[in-house]
């Protein structure tokens, strides 16, 4: 089971998106969010699809995680045929880091893209495993790459997660990780997961920036015998 970023050229059609001057002050607002670390406002500024996978309980634990933000600059606005992506940068303590925020036609955060470049890939996908697995969809898809962040959905994410489970039953814990390739536009993470029937291992493949852009999960399993699981 694999799902991972594939060339893909939308129809033509009639721009829905904000106006760039409407972008910036969606930006500027989510931004505001993040700056106060107001998990309440956050949450509300979240498109519908996420707001479905997360709570404002999780948005504030999510947030805590994260270095405070001293300042911002919006750098570019580029506006599509249904959204809006702003391209910002936010100043912490340890430095500027970029951020990716796309917008709907309603000011609503659709996904964004952060900077992993300082984040060993086998952390990433470390992360990436263990939010999943605890259901923790929004932040599981922080590490996903934009163009990834389209084509699935939260609720996909999560129902693909629900049928690993019934080939491997529940999760129990990440053993380890092993990085296959590293250091060029692919890069392969091998996650050893344990669950309560069997142990397997979860392919993510990440881009040059520490992005996640792939991820095979096994449709079925082969039992010690060499038998193929239904």
């Amino acid at each position: 089971m694999v799902f991972a970023c594939s060339a893909w050229l939308p129809p033509a059609l009639a721009s829905s998106a904000l106006n760039p001057e409407q972008a910036r002050n969606a930006a500027a607002t989510i931004i505001e969010g993040l700056q106060r670390r107001n998990n309440q406002a956050i949450y509300n500024l979240l498109a519908p699809d996420l707001q479905r996978s997360t709570t404002p309980e999780r948005v504030r634990e999510r947030m805590q995680q994260q270095e405070p933000i001293l300042s911002s600059r919006i750098k570019e606005v580029l506006v599509g045929a249904d959204d809006s992506t702003v391209e910002v940068e936010l100043l912490t303590a340890t430095g500027t880091h970029p951020l990716v925020l796309v917008i709907d036609d309603r000011g609503r955060l659709l996904g964004w893209e952060r900077d992993l470049n300082d984040t060993p890939v086998r952390q990433v996908a470390n992360n990436f495993i263990k939010a999943l697995s605890q259901g923790k969809v929004v932040e599981a898809r922080s590490l996903l790459s934009l163009q990834l962040q389209e084509q699935i959905s939260p609720q996909d994410m999560l129902n693909r997660w629900k049928d690993l489970e019934k080939l491997t039953g529940t999760f129990q814990r990440v053993r380890g990780t092993v990085v296959a390739s590293q250091g060029g536009d692919q890069q392969l993470v091998l996650v050893t997961t344990q669950f309560n029937r069997l142990t397997d291992n979860l392919f993510v493949i990440l881009d040059s920036g520490n992005h996640i852009i792939g991820i095979d999960f096994p449709e079925q399993l082969k039992r010690q015998d060499g038998a193929s699981t239904p």
